[in-house]
């Protein structure tokens, strides 16, 4: 038995799909919803019906997929090595020093990105006193008579997994049906838009129905994939327009330049952030391409064409 949990969040996205499976006498809860009173409310009075988890597993750490794994300090708890790796790292002084020196380098506003860090302490509320079991690529596990298999597809967020159970997968923010999954520059050295592709790929394999953590359920498997290509590869060829039209430029300035949903002054702060991560990510993919090169002027980055 699958059960698709709908709990509530705020903004165009509406809800996030957490999954109980149960097989045999066990079960096995996949994400946990944000860490708000109504989502909380709505998780537990599903709980209350259907019962607590044997088993969770958190396709990667954003706070609407992990933000109430507190609830479960009873169930075991799986979660990609890579993304304690990373809540390792951004609860860390060297990730609020390397990330920001990187910004302010590529242009961005200090205000900006003071609002980018105003709030990772949060992850320390969420993950205080949950014992986590690591995974990695291929591994299983025993939920009732079935056997649950990890899949790691990093480009979300470097930990990012998929859960293949029988014919269906589930794929978190991996894939999603109705907007682009945001692929943003975590740590100055990654190329996570290299690793979505890839990930994308690995994925395009696997027959069967996706269910996905936002929207319904995925037929047009391989047809989705090459949608969410087409988009990046519409997004890097824009990039290098900008670039080719300015001569030298610096991510910021690029940014703004993009044809976003919106135009830069009327983005969101939350929106702008994630136009940020996007932005650094396409530049990134470009530069280990040779697309474009990096000049170093001062404390300042620009780029050109190659």
């Amino acid at each position: 038995m699958i059960l698709t949990l709908k709990l509530p969040m705020q903004g165009p996205l509406n809800h996030v799909n957490a999954y109980l499976i149960r097989d045999g006498n066990e079960s096995l809860l996949i994400d946990t919803g944000l860490p708000t009173q109504e989502a909380m409310l709505t998780l537990t009075n599903y709980l209350k019906e259907y019962g607590y988890p044997n088993y969770v597993i958190i396709t990667h750490y954003h706070p609407d997929h992990i933000g109430l794994v507190r609830l479960f300090k009873d169930s075991n708890i799986f979660i990609h090595e890579k993304e304690i790796e990373y809540l390792n790292f951004i609860l860390s002084n060297e990730y609020e020093k390397e990330m920001k020196n990187y910004l302010l380098s590529n242009g961005f506003p200090e205000d900006i990105i003071d609002r980018m860090f105003r709030n990772r302490d949060r992850f320390y509320e969420i993950i205080k006193g949950v014992n986590f079991n690591k995974v990695i690529d291929g591994d299983t596990i025993k939920v009732g008579g079935s056997e649950i298999k990890i899949l790691w597809t990093p480009g979300h967020t470097m930990g990012h997994i998929c859960i293949k159970y029988n014919e269906i997968l589930f794929c978190g923010d991996h894939i999603l049906p109705n907007i682009t999954p945001n692929v943003s520059l975590l740590r100055v050295n990654d190329n996570p838009l290299k690793s979505y592709l890839d990930s994308l790929d690995k994925i395009e394999k696997i027959n069967g129905k996706i269910y996905p953590a936002h929207g319904e359920p995925i037929n047009n498997v391989k047809e989705r994939i090459e949608e969410i290509k087409e988009h990046h590869k519409n997004r890097l060829e824009e990039i290098l327009k900008i670039i080719e039209m300015k001569g030298k430029v610096n991510g910021f300035e690029i940014a703004m330049n993009i044809s976003w949903y919106k135009k830069w002054d009327e983005l969101s702060n939350f929106d702008k952030q994630l136009a940020i991560g996007e932005t650094l990510a396409h530049i990134k993919y470009l530069l280990e391409k040779n697309a474009i090169k990096q000049t170093n002027i001062g404390n300042k980055i620009y780029y050109t064409k190659n």
